[in-house]
């Protein structure tokens, strides 16, 4: 299955924390379960990183070594618009007003089987596989 990842479960990565159960995310990036992202979210974990990263090098240093990781990996990372994303972006903007979601979302919608994400907006924005990574794991891990 093609699971589009939005930008919180790639935080840890780059060694930022979040309130979700390490075992979980462990199961899910150990699963036969093929990534999607939209490149979208590699500026966006920049952005939530460099405010760790001003004056800590251990802070650069994983987010350096996280970013690395992701980008050699095997998720299949899509360019934040294309040709079949910009109208789905530009439908779901109508319902989503987060800016950087609506083309998370489109490519989500163009380019996967279901959507991970912990935004609560989006599942009752779209027709299509939504889930949380607890209702994930309960279904597909």
């Amino acid at each position: 299955m093609r699971v589009f990842l939005d930008t919180t479960y790639l935080l840890p990565v780059v060694g930022i924390e979040i309130d979700l159960p390490d075992d979980l995310l462990e199961r899910l990036f150990s699963s036969g379960h093929s990534f999607v992202m939209n490149e979208l979210s590699l500026f966006e974990l920049f952005g939530k990183a460099s405010r760790f990263m001003a004056n800590d090098k251990k802070s650069e240093e994983r987010f350096y070594v996280g970013m690395k990781s992701i980008l050699s990996s095997e998720i299949d990372i899509k360019p934040i618009f294309t040709l079949d994303t910009l109208p789905v972006a530009l439908e779901v903007y109508e319902k989503i007003k987060d800016l950087p979601d609506c083309p998370i979302t489109a490519t989500a919608l163009s380019d996967s089987d279901v959507m991970l994400t912990e935004a609560g907006d989006i599942p009752k924005a779209v027709d299509f596989e939504v889930l949380n990574l607890k209702e994930f794991a309960h279904r597909y891990l």
